[in-house]
């Protein structure tokens, strides 16, 4: 089997950036998911007849490289600006705020942002656990190789490594390869949990922005899903998050005993919902890192071919994961030089 430059586990936004970045610059790349597919959290779901972004619900662009993306996008209507901020319901009252900078949003859906990324012809292998990445030692090999695993199935060897995943998932699939520093420090990263709520409506919610962040007991977002599909047909609908306090204290709950609550919250802040048709509960275990590394990548030390990446690395933001990747990507680039 002959190996490939990278291996990247994982397709959400980092694992993209760093695989479109590696195969443009002539590295055979594979990357792998264990979803059917693209985008991880930039997670869009095909809904009786719409789209609902039951993940991410926005992005915004700070840096220079990804504000050229995304004017990109504009210009082709994958993306528009949606919104330039949102009010905040606090103590039972909602208020609103000063307009900020653009939030942008996909007219197709939150997972095309993933698409648009992806380097044409990059290798993807879909629907693929991987449970472990062993070194591999042959006395032929000129650096350091991999071998990603699947259970006892070998996927492929690899001279570097890209994580694409939470901490605790990473712990688990590279448990060979870290110290353990490397595992205390991945242990300190918590991610927040969160139910989302979504479905079709027979008529609007009486939000007239749209979107409302939430300081609430159970409540952490409302949005007006179809506002963001920037088309006047679009069914009504709507996606609601829960606040990490309570999605850790019913992470375990039936999903009809999470809808329920949300119902009566939502009933509780005047906003009542009627469904047309079966709403949809989600649970996200990993949704928001509570604080992140403060560093691009995490550098496995033994392994300096072995990168974790994602949005825990750099606070949590879409354009955070996608940087996060592209560091990655340059550090990949600079040891397969050496």
């Amino acid at each position: 089997m002959e190996p490939v430059d990278v291996a990247i586990i994982g397709a959400g936004l980092a694992g993209i950036a760093a695989a479109s970045d590696c195969a443009m610059a002539g590295k055979r790349v594979v990357l792998i998911d264990k979803a059917r597919g693209l985008g991880g959290r930039m997670a869009t779901r095909r809904y009786e007849t719409t789209r609902i972004d039951h993940g991410a619900q926005f992005f915004t662009a700070r840096t220079q490289r990804f504000k050229g993306i995304v004017a990109d996008l504009c210009l082709t209507g994958t993306a528009s600006v949606w919104s330039s901020g949102f009010p905040i319901l606090r103590d039972g009252v909602i208020t609103e705020r000063d307009a900020g900078h653009p939030r942008y949003a996909c007219a197709g859906g939150m997972s095309d942002l993933a698409k648009s990324l992806l380097a044409e012809g990059t290798p993807i292998r879909l629907g693929t656990q991987v449970t472990s990445i062993e070194v591999v030692r042959g006395e032929s090999a000129t650096r350091e190789q991999y071998a990603v695993l699947s259970g006892a199935t070998t996927l492929c060897f690899a001279h570097s490594i890209i994580l694409n995943m939470p901490p605790a998932q990473l712990m688990h699939v590279a448990r060979y390869l870290l110290n353990a520093g490397e595992i205390r420090i991945l242990e300190e990263i918590e991610m927040e949990p969160c139910w989302a709520i979504g479905g079709i409506l027979h008529q609007d919610i009486g939000l007239g922005a749209p979107a409302l962040e939430c300081d609430h007991p159970v409540l952490s977002w409302v949005s007006r899903n179809h506002t963001r599909r920037f088309d006047m047909s679009a069914p009504l609908s709507v996606v609601i998050h829960t606040n990490a306090a309570w999605s850790k204290a019913h992470l375990e709950d039936e999903p009809s005993a999470v809808l329920h609550a949300v119902e009566q919250a939502m009933e509780s802040i005047g906003l009542p919902i009627q469904w047309k048709g079966l709403p949809f509960v989600h649970r996200w275990r990993f949704a928001k890192p509570v604080c992140g590394l403060k560093t691009s990548v995490f550098c496995v030390e033994n392994h300096p071919s072995v990168f974790g990446v994602g949005d825990w690395c750099l606070g949590g933001r879409v354009e955070g994961a996608i940087c996060s990747g592209w560091s990655a990507a340059e550090l990949v680039l600079s040891h397969l030089k050496s």
